[in-house]
């Protein structure tokens, strides 16, 4: 049974320390958005070792120049 709707990741997950304009944001990894939405299949390639929070973003599609 599948769990992604596709190939490309739908989402980007962060390590972000700090609040508002001095919040310092890291990626530390992708996400896939299940069929049935109510959930995601992350894939975490860095362990934070100080405190901080953990957030995951929708990706945006590039935009093309004009």
């Amino acid at each position: 049974m599948a769990t992604t709707t596709t190939k490309a990741p739908t989402h980007e997950v962060f390590h972000v320390v700090g609040d508002d304009d001095k919040a310092r944001w890291t990626k530390i990894g992708i996400g896939w958005q299940h069929q049935d939405r109510a959930g995601l299949n992350l894939i975490i390639s860095y362990n934070p070792l100080i405190e901080g929070r953990t957030v995951v973003r929708k990706i945006k599609p590039k935009q093309e120049a004009a």
